[in-house]
């Protein structure tokens, strides 16, 4: 029969792909997020702010 250690080692390692892999998809879908969060922040007045600040 098998050994309970076996067993959680094993489910212990499906746990850790499957986060790896989740964790992949997460900072693509991030990155993505951030980009459009990005060029929605550009505005005239932010534009003129930023270059007439000293």
């Amino acid at each position: 029969m098998f050994d309970i250690s076996s067993v959680l080692v094993g489910l212990a390692g499906l746990a850790a792909i499957s986060i790896v892999l989740l964790a992949h998809d997460w900072r693509d879908e991030h990155r993505a997020r951030m980009a459009a969060r990005e060029r929605a922040h550009r505005h005239p007045l932010r534009a003129w702010w930023l270059r007439h600040r000293h």
